[in-house]
């Protein structure tokens, strides 16, 4: 039966997170998430990874490394700009359906528009422009989802939830891979795939997750910080207010909280983008291995996996022990001392190693870091918007490593690099400690 779900807070008050008890989400409803979560991130991961170079090559075989940086940076480009932008209309949608539903349903079937021109482009410009048109619509469903978390979840259970939506974006790229590796070999079949899963998977989601009408929302100034705490949750609930402000405005000053924890997320998120980007050319130039590509999927596999495990165990540990900060940063220490093992030590056993330990530290960091973020969140008013703006320190990375790599491997080849992944991963995760307002 479908749960249904009011939002348990006062967005005029300080703080995004259900602060009060006795509305706690159904393993069925962080079920419908996951698979939600899940579906979103093979959606967008098995075309950046696998799909689009596979057609860089046939579209042009002796520039595909180009094609291919042209098209993820176009993607990335748009993810940065659309998510804070839909995330912060969906703070403001007023419609039966409630906030965030009507972009999660409405995302997946333009990502499914996207992915579909990509099937049937007939060159190099189509491409990129259908995989802006995927990325624009995985955007709103990315914004949908995610501040969804901090609508629904109160405080206690945020970690365990935080830790199902941290893995599936490996559980995303690992299904994805098998499914046009496996299941669907050819390059159109495997894109209509990755469109239906996109629209499919929603689907449970978007029936069993209820939100209040939001027509009749009524204006309202947001509360001071000293303003007496919101009712109890089985008291009479409003509908989402407006905060005031204009549609993308920040405040003058970024809370300090918020900033550290989006350093923390970019210089994490780059350290694990420096360490999977150049790994196949590891492999195949500094190791030597007899067979590069078995060895990259026993690695991956290695890394996924233990990531998957990680994410699980580390939300629901950091539920139990009440912090949230000493995970994050074990987790980017975790993914330095693997990078140094690959700088340090370069040998078949030890590269197996280090990939446990990356993907233990960045499962780790995955789940507990989205909880530390839901909680600094500064108003409910504009949660999709401030959650959104983590999605540029998601983003940016992945442009922003290839820039960084090419001159270090120049000058101190695959050793410098991972010294300097070990460096930018550990920094990452000891930056959340600089925030306050979480144990």
């Amino acid at each position: 039966m479908p749960q249904k779900t009011t939002t348990p807070y006062d967005p005029g008050v300080r703080g995004a997170v259900v602060e009060v008890p006795g509305a706690p989400v159904t393993k069925g409803w962080t079920a419908r998430y996951a698979l939600a979560s899940t579906g979103m991130w093979l959606a967008f991961l098995t075309p950046a990874q696998v799909q689009i170079a596979r057609q860089a090559e046939v579209f042009s075989p002796d520039g595909k490394e180009a094609l291919l940086g042209l098209a993820t940076g176009v993607g990335a480009a748009v993810t940065a700009v659309a998510v804070p932008a839909f995330g912060a209309v969906s703070d403001r949608t007023r419609s039966r359906f409630g906030r965030r539903r009507p972009w999660v349903a409405l995302g997946s079937l333009l990502a499914a528009v996207g992915i579909l021109l990509l099937a049937t482009a007939t060159g190099a410009v189509t491409m990129v422009c259908g995989w802006a048109v995927a990325q624009l619509g995985l955007s709103a469903v990315q914004a949908g989802l995610v501040a969804a978390i901090p609508d629904r979840v109160p405080k206690p259970q945020l970690g365990t939830v935080a830790g199902w939506a941290g893995m599936t974006q490996m559980l995303g790229a690992l299904l994805g891979t098998v499914l046009v590796n496996q299941l669907v070999t050819g390059l159109v079949a495997g894109y209509a795939a990755c469109a239906v899963v996109a629209v499919v998977s929603v689907v449970p989601f978007l029936a069993g997750h209820r939100e209040q009408d939001t027509r009749g929302a009524e204006a309202a100034p947001a509360r001071p910080a000293t303003a007496a705490p919101a009712p109890p949750a089985g008291g009479p609930v409003s509908g989402p207010r407006k905060s005031g402000r204009p549609l993308l405005s920040r405040p003058a000053s970024v809370p300090r909280d918020l900033l550290w924890t989006w350093v923390s997320r970019f210089l994490v998120v780059l350290g694990f983008a420096l360490i999977t980007q150049y790994l196949l050319y590891y492999l195949t130039d500094a190791l030597r291995v007899d067979e590069p590509q078995e060895a990259m999927l026993t690695v991956t596999a290695a890394t996924v996996l233990c990531a998957m495990a990680a994410a699980l165990i580390a939300g629901r540990w950091s539920d139990r022990a009440g912090r949230r900060r000493v995970f994050v940063a074990a987790g980017g220490a975790a993914m330095g001392l693997g990078a140094l093992g690959l700088a340090l030590l370069p040998s078949w056993p030890v590269t197996v190693g280090a990939a446990i330990a990356v993907g233990t530290g960045f499962g780790t960091f995955l789940a507990v870091d989205l909880a530390v973020i839901a909680s600094v969140l500064p108003s409910a008013a504009d949660t999709g918007r401030d959650l959104g703006i983590f999605a540029i320190a998601t983003a940016t990375p992945q442009v922003l490593a290839p820039v960084l790599a090419v001159p270090v491997l120049a000058v101190a080849g695959y050793g410098g690099l991972y010294v300097l992944t070990a460096v930018v991963s550990a920094a990452g995760g000891a930056a959340v400690l600089l925030v306050r307002s979480v144990r």
